[in-house]
């Protein structure tokens, strides 16, 4: 287990040489996430579920994850804006910081790292039933309330364009059928660039800048997104007594970082770029520590 997190350390380490001496043109992360989200990420999507056994179980995960990080997103707004005294546009940050999770580029590497690759469906349930959902419906429609425009549910019809939710959704509907080994043997080999290449691109996209400056609000991100989160996760799951492999992935998916797509959001709808950009940063690095160490808690919980 920790011989992979140190590969996926040594990845993101060099893609942090690769900024620092700007070995590669500006733009090149985005091209390498482009890659992923096109092209390798829904590979592992496909590959992962399509032979799988889809348990009855892993439909329970999407009610608990989206109903739970909707309500920690909406908190977390209310916190910034009264409690912190944010503008609206920081407490749209702020709040994308501490709910939102890197549960697909991240999540899936350690799901994979800390459980191994069976574990993956649920985690697939999880990311695109639950976090990825609760992104692109209520996360859209408080960013684009935050700078007085108006939330179009055209954002929500973008969701089922993206290639990994169209992945998944054909994953589905192909799931157990036999598929010739020369197409899911390419599809493997595609899907296994997934790793490397978002650990390279996370690295090349962090930014240390402005971290100072906004300490204090970015701590109460990090503890609500790496430590409150996961504790819900880990009380709630036990009463609804999930299978014991599913809650593991639950538990790790909840303690993932910062999505990365918050900063794009953030950009888009003209919000505190500075503070997002913090904040992914922080809980990513910190990620490290703390995913271990949940996993370490759920062998006693």
């Amino acid at each position: 287990m920790y011989h992979v997190l140190l590969i996926m350390l040594i990845l993101m380490g060099l893609g942090i040489v690769l900024q620092i001496f700007k070995i590669f043109p500006p733009g090149t992360a985005s091209l390498l996430n482009k890659f992923v989200l096109y092209i390798s990420f829904p590979c592992l999507v496909f590959r992962s579920l399509q032979p799988a056994t889809i348990e009855a179980a892993y439909w329970k995960i999407p009610p608990l994850a989206l109903s739970i990080i909707t309500i920690i997103f909406l908190l977390s707004y209310g916190w910034g804006k009264y409690r912190l005294k944010f503008s609206p546009a920081s407490s749209a940050s702020f709040a994308m910081g501490a709910a939102f999770g890197n549960t697909a580029f991240l999540g899936y590497p350690f799901v994979m790292a800390l459980l191994g690759e069976n574990a993956l469906p649920p985690a697939i349930f999880f990311d695109q039933m639950g976090n990825f959902l609760v992104v692109y419906t209520v996360g859209v429609a408080i960013c684009a309330y935050s700078k007085d425009q108006k939330f179009s549910f055209t954002s929500f019809k973008e969701i089922l364009k993206l290639p990994p939710f169209l992945a998944f959704i054909v994953a589905l509907l192909l799931n157990g059928v036999s598929i010739p080994a020369v197409f899911m043997d390419s599809i493997k080999r595609l899907a296994d660039t997934t790793v490397p290449v978002i650990m390279i691109a996370i690295g090349l996209s962090l930014s240390i800048k402005h971290l100072s400056r906004r300490l204090v609000p970015i701590l109460y991100a990090t503890g609500i997104k790496l430590v409150l989160l996961p504790i819900l996760f880990l009380i709630l799951t036990r009463f609804i007594l999930f299978e014991p492999v599913t809650r593991q992935v639950m538990v790790i998916q909840s303690a993932t970082p910062t999505l990365m797509s918050s900063f794009a959001l953030a950009s888009l709808y003209s919000l505190d770029t500075e503070l997002c950009s913090s904040i992914i940063f922080t809980t990513t690095i910190i990620s490290f520590a703390t995913l271990p160490l949940w996993n370490f808690i759920l062998h006693y919980f």
